[in-house]
Order: C-alpha cells, then structure tokens, then sequence
C-alpha cells in the first residue's frame, strides 16, 4: 500500500485502492494558483492510523504559483518519514478544490496508478482548522454511471473509479452543490503556532 496514503487520504486504506483521481486538475478553466490561507504548517493525526503518529503538514509557495508540500510524520520524537506532493488550488462556487500531485516518497517509490496524478481534495478552512475531503469512491462510480460526470472504472477486484472529463465540462460540475456531495471528510488539521 502506498505510504503517503496513511498520512493524507486515510479512507482509502479502508477500500484498499487507489484514490479517486482526475486526468484533469480541477480548475484550470477559473486559473490555478496556491491559496494564501493554507501557508504554514498543519498538524494532525490520522484517524485510521493505528499507531496514532503525528504528522506535519507544510505549505509552501512553488516556483509555478501552487504549492509544494511535505509530509512528515514522527513516532516518538525521531522521523518516521517523509512525502512531498505539488498543488494547485482553485475555487469553483462554495468549493476549493486542491490538485495534489505525489513528487517523492522517503519510503516508497511513485509507481502505478499514482505516478504523475492528480488526486482532487476539497477543503475547508474555518479559523485554525484545515479539513480535507477525499473523493468518495462508491459516490464518484455512481456519478459517473449516472452521467452526471464522465468517467471510468478501472477494471479489478475494486474497480477504481478515474474522472476523465475535459476541463470545462469537469469545472462546471464542481460549481455545483452536487458535486460536494461526492467528498467525504478524511482529515483535520490545526494550525501549528
């Protein structure tokens, strides 16, 4: 399994699969950029994290405008690991959406399904807390067998569901109050001091 999934979109582990992924960032119709409010470090735990680690969340401006983030987690005071990841944000309606893509695994190398993709998470900053909101994958395949966004599912015992639709038709369903109905809450965080 791969590691940084532990730290950043526990709910995956659940299902044993990949997360919901997108050929296309979200957002590229209203402009990518890194939204200010989340600079800084975040911290949290994750809840399905048996061994209850701390993990470090650091937002940093990138070179392109979005952000470069890294990962830490530490058991006992001594590093555990580190994952760094590139992301965009974008406000689409009431939504922002990070574009979050894997760059580095301390433990682990990128492979597969993960290399070189875009993993939707929608946030929530209210006051010191950060939540992140991972793709439901029962809620996306649903979605797109109903047509309401195109799509894919890969074949397998799990079937990952893949969004394949073309930047404008993808940033028109995310303005909508659907479309937020497809994310379920994965992780807080708080704002370090």
């Amino acid at each position: 399994m791969f590691r940084f999934v532990v730290v950043l979109v526990a709910a995956v582990m659940l299902a044993g699969c990949l997360p919901v992924v997108s050929k296309t960032p979200v957002g590229t119709t209203v402009g990518l950029g890194a939204d200010p409010a989340l600079f800084g470090t975040w911290k949290g735990k994750n809840p399905d994290d048996k061994q209850q680690r701390d993990a470090s969340f650091h937002f940093m401006l990138a070179k392109d405008g979005g952000f470069d983030i890294v990962v830490a987690m530490a058991e006992g005071g001594r590093d555990d690991g580190w994952t760094a990841f590139t992301a965009h944000s974008a406000t689409l309606g009431q939504n922002r959406i990070l574009n979050v893509v894997m760059t580095y695994d301390k433990n682990e190398p990128i492979t597969g399904g993960l290399k070189n993709t875009n993993i939707p998470l929608l946030y929530v900053r209210k006051g010191r807390t950060l939540t992140l909101y991972l793709l439901d994958e029962d809620a996306t395949k649903a979605a797109i067998k109903a047509g309401a966004i195109k799509g894919a599912v890969t074949e397998g015992p799990t079937g990952d569901a893949v969004i394949t639709a073309n930047a404008t038709d993808l940033d028109a369903f995310m303005t909508k109050p659907e479309a937020r109905k497809l994310f379920k809450r994965t992780l807080a965080l708080t704002k370090a001091e």
